[in-house]
């Protein structure tokens, strides 16, 4: 896993490339020393976890006069949270099947209810960060509006028809949602879906509340305002080697850079979870992975007027949205990759985002010229302008690990989130902050993300990440645990917790 000092060099994002400027915070703190007084909250990791964190810590009536520390292993953003596909959207009655489908065949496991609970959470994510973003006035890019799901396969149609009746029927006997007007809609006219979606091969789609945003922007937004209350600040450069318990204070030691000393410390490290937690069960039950994303420049039949009015995931193909003057951002499933045979099995259980292999790099600069209606001929400076890579975290039950962390009072965790992190760390993050300052669960924070025992325990019966068959060279990629991947966000950390 991680490696401090980083024996590599990233590739760069669209987003971290477009947000170098003086209003950014790359290098904040960098030669600053660390901080001599116990800290009343340190967060380990400054991708969009982190940065909520200390931003909902910081709001007034949580935990006022209470002090925050960030500290990241390079610059904010400077993993996943940086690199992910701009996506900000909840899964549709789509997700039902993996969902609902049992671990031991690569699903989360969920009944019915608890699905229905975890989408309104997605969709009151989406909403809550579209407040966030009026009420404080930031210039992130920030669209709302429709994403559309695409088939293109027979069966994935039928199974979509199936998912939206179940959906349907489910929120009907659901006491919150009775009667309420549904915010999906499925479409099997196989003309209009081909019309609606501009997709060649499109034979039906579903349409519903998505959003999008500079996610860079805004991880920075979060952060700078939480260092506005004068409470809080991010240390960059300053990957966290451990944190052991020392007389009721963790200990937190930080590369070449000394000791913070904490009264709590939560843990925003998402794919480098599991090195600096070596030997426990929650690094049993994560995994990092390698995603891949492309910044695309349309050529003139897919700009001003006939710029996309949607943001899209595509059966067999892309998650992808718009950005406001700078392209498509488009990324590939992981699972449909090693179905296409475009990527490897070398891209789990690795922390290295400095390539994009060849096989994924071609398919991100051919798709939208290969599978959009009249998109025609790339003039030179069009079409894939920049690909780059980024480590998710996959979790054995899909489902993010929000909570205290088990037998370790005073340290807390946001980790896990399956590549769907865009959709479900806002208020996650703001229902943790309540956790750590109340000791109280917020009921709007689905229990099926608590870190508990029981819920490892239940994880053993899922299929493994990667079988020694794939280990050695075999077919077949395990399970379906990766069918709804974007990118998340990380910290580079080097050592273990005890």
């Amino acid at each position: 896993m991680s490696k401090w000092p980083q024996p590599f060099v990233s590739t760069v994002s669209h987003w971290q490339a477009t947000n170098r400027g003086r209003k950014s915070l790359y290098n904040h703190n960098k030669e600053t020393p660390l901080p001599t007084d116990v800290i009343d909250y340190v967060v380990v990791g400054a991708g969009m976890a982190g940065t909520t964190m200390a931003y909902h810590l910081t709001r007034p009536g949580i935990a006022d006069g209470k002090t925050v520390a960030v500290l990241e292993a390079k610059d904010l953003a400077s993993g996943a949270s940086g690199r992910n596909g701009g996506h900000c959207a909840p899964f549709s009655f789509g997700s039902l099947t993996l969902l609902c489908d049992p671990l031991s065949e690569g699903g989360a496991g969920l009944t019915i209810e608890e699905a229905i609970e975890v989408m309104d959470f997605e969709k009151r994510v989406l909403e809550y960060v579209s407040e966030t973003i009026d009420k404080e006035n930031w210039d992130v890019d920030f669209w709302k509006g429709e994403k559309v799901e695409v088939r293109i396969s027979e069966p994935a149609k039928v199974q979509m028809a199936e998912n939206y009746q179940k959906w349907i029927a489910a929120r009907e006997n659901h006491p919150k949602l009775k009667g309420t007007e549904p915010e999906w809609a499925w479409i099997e006219d196989e003309a209009e879906a081909k019309k609606a979606t501009r997709i060649h091969n499109a034979i039906g789609y579903s349409k519903g509340p998505a959003g999008s945003v500079h996610p860079h922007k805004l991880a920075t937004a979060y952060m700078k305002a939480a260092i506005a209350t004068g409470r809080a600040d991010l240390y960059s450069y300053c990957p966290v080697h451990s944190a052991k318990k020392v007389d009721d204070l963790w200990e937190i030691e930080v590369h070449d850079k000394g000791i913070v000393k904490a009264r709590n410390v939560i843990f925003c490290t998402n794919a480098h979870t599991p090195h600096v937690f070596q030997g426990s069960p929650i690094a049993d039950y994560l995994v990092p992975f390698q995603a891949q994303a492309a910044n695309v420049t349309p050529p003139l039949s897919f700009s001003g007027s006939k710029y996309l009015n949607n943001s899209y995931t595509i059966e067999d193909g892309p998650y992808l949205i718009f950005t406001p003057d700078a392209g498509i951002v488009l990324g590939l499933h992981h699972a449909t990759a090693h179905e296409l045979g475009v990527m490897t099995k070398q891209e789990l259980y690795v922390d290295d985002d400095a390539y994009v292999a060849e096989g994924i790099s071609k398919w991100l600069r051919d798709y939208c010229k290969n599978n959009f209606s009249d998109w025609g001929t790339e003039a030179p400076g069009e079409g894939a302008m920049r690909i780059w890579a980024g480590m998710l975290c996959a979790t054995k039950d899909t489902l993010p690990l929000i909570g205290q962390v088990p037998g370790k009072e005073g340290m807390y965790m946001a980790a896990g989130f399956h590549g769907h992190g865009m959709a479900r760390i806002a208020l996650s993050t703001k229902y943790l902050a309540k956790l750590i300052t109340t000791n109280e669960w917020d009921e709007g924070l689905p229990k099926t993300f608590d870190i508990t025992e029981e819920r490892f325990e239940r994880g053993q019966i899922a299929p493994p990440f990667i079988t020694e068959q794939e280990r050695n060279g075999g077919d077949s990629l395990a399970g379906k645990f990766m069918s709804a991947v974007g990118l998340s966000s990380g910290n580079k950390v080097v050592s273990v917790v005890r």
